[in-house]
């Protein structure tokens, strides 16, 4: 077993629960009209993170998934949670 990967992906579940926490939460206080579409995507992307650390938890106890994909699941997260980090401060001022 790969402790460094295990701990990593235990640590993108929490994050990524909790950026889907807080999405939902922020979705839950609009009151009037409908939430802001970067809260949607932020809850989105929350969700995704919370997916690509289970798939990832799974590469290190299943040899038969190969390490591309992983490799093609993480960066799609990583950029998604950044375009996330971009886009969801923004959406505060406008």
């Amino acid at each position: 077993m790969q402790l460094p990967n295990v701990i990593a992906r235990v640590f993108q579940i929490v994050f990524g629960a909790v950026v889907l926490g807080l999405s939902i939460t922020a979705i839950k206080w609009q009151q009037h009209g409908s939430a802001p579409a970067t809260s949607s995507y932020c809850a989105f992307v929350g969700a995704l993170g919370m997916l690509a650390a289970l798939i990832g938890a799974a590469v290190t106890f299943v040899d038969r998934i190969p390490d591309l994909i992983m490799a093609i699941v993480d960066g799609l997260a990583a950029i998604l949670f950044v375009a996330g980090g971009i886009v969801s401060p923004l959406d505060t001022y406008s």
